[in-house]
């Protein structure tokens, strides 16, 4: 028995003043659930993410075209006071609007939040910034590496001892993206009851700090200090990334009966055996002498025999793969995760093992403006 199509917004329309990552994103998983989606972008250029190449595909970024599929554009000027009013008019027959300029910027533009409120209660307002509408940093331009500085997550991110890293994808607009869209589902589910619709704000700035929760927590109930751990864990041993002797792979403990077993499957007793090794504070605190006997061993193994061994006896144990191969493989293809559209493979959400719709392309710059402008009369 299959659930069928999972599209519970169908006849919801949102308004996508959005640009870069997280408000694309986020807006994207919407048409994904089954939005109406229309972008608004400046005419002539449109989101900047159009010209982040090469590689460029079907007259834009590749870059573009992954988070911006299942969208109608439309290009308007906002200073101009024809497109200004056909704006209003466009926001007067949505659901939900989605921006994500600086702070001030929306209200100079004619959009901001209490004026489209006011004229439109039913409106659920949604804004996504670097460092938040309010606070020192709001007028800073916040970017996932700026943003990753400021709030930490990058001094806990990379090796100690070298260079500051930044996570090797946007994680933290992808997770601003997703809190968005909690908020805006939330906020259509309350105004069924109220009728009237609320303003949310999103900053990376606080997805980032959120996330270090943990982080915070610990330092501040007496641990040491925060600092970068590479893959290592700080208080689980061992659980990081090994090399063998063609690759890499990360492996872990969770549990005291666990490290047995990985002692017992990589032929390890002489050395990691008995009480000396057995509870996780005293590999916490062996740790330098333990990974240093563990990397010796694996080193000899190949990959395949490192994974073999431990998913035999039951240990977390994985293959570091590329994303090329992640995506080439049969995992992605058992949950139909991956898309091809010719030449260009595109990630669904993780919504997309649900039954949600199935995007087409990203728009060209305006493709469907003159429909809008007909729809409106304007």
């Amino acid at each position: 028995m299959t659930d069928g199509d999972f599209r519970p917004l169908t006849g919801i329309r949102v308004i996508d003043f959005t640009r870069l990552l997280a408000g694309p994103y986020a807006t994207m998983t919407l048409a994904e659930l089954g939005a109406d989606v229309i972008k608004v972008e400046q005419p002539g250029i449109g989101d900047e993410t159009r010209h982040w190449g090469p590689p460029f595909v079907h007259g834009a970024s590749a870059y573009f075209h992954a988070i911006n599929r299942g969208k109608r554009s439309i290009a308007l000027d906002l200073a101009d006071p024809h497109d200004r009013e056909t704006a209003h008019r466009l926001i007067g027959t949505a659901d939900v609007l989605v921006e994500s300029f600086r702070p001030g910027v929306a209200d100079r533009l004619g959009i901001g939040a209490d004026a489209m409120r006011e004229r439109f209660p039913q409106l659920v307002y949604a804004s996504i910034s670097g460092f938040s509408q309010d606070g020192p940093l709001a007028a800073e331009p916040g970017t996932a590496v700026t943003v990753e500085a400021e709030s930490g997550l990058m001094h806990v991110t990379g090796y100690e001892g070298a260079d500051p890293v930044r996570s090797g994808v946007a994680m933290v607009d992808i997770a601003t993206g997703m809190s968005m869209i909690n908020g805006v589902l939330a906020a259509l589910l309350e105004r069924q009851r109220t009728g009237v619709g609320r303003r949310l704000k999103f900053s990376l700035f606080a997805t980032a700090l959120s996330s270090l929760g943990t982080v915070i927590a610990a330092t501040s109930a007496g641990g040491p200090p925060s600092k970068p751990w590479g893959s290592a864990h700080p208080s689980i041993v061992p659980y990081r990334a090994f090399a063998a002797s063609a690759g890499n792979v990360v492996l872990g403990a969770t549990n005291d009966a666990m490290f047995a077993r990985l002692v017992d499957a990589l032929d390890l007793a002489g050395v990691l055996g008995g009480p000396a090794w057995a509870g996780n504070q005293a590999r916490v605190e062996g740790r330098e002498d333990l990974e240093r006997m563990l990397s010796a061993r694996v080193a000899t193994l190949s990959v395949d025999d490192v994974v073999a061994r431990l998913k035999a006896a039951r240990v977390l144990v994985a293959q570091v793969r590329s994303p090329e191969e992640a995506a080439r493989g049969a995992q992605a293809a058992a949950l139909g995760l991956i898309e091809h559209d010719d030449g260009v493979s595109i990630a669904r959400s993780a919504l997309g093992t649900n039954g949600t719709a199935r995007l087409p392309r990203a728009p060209q710059l305006d493709a469907d403006g003159a429909a809008l402008r007909a729809e409106l009369g304007a």
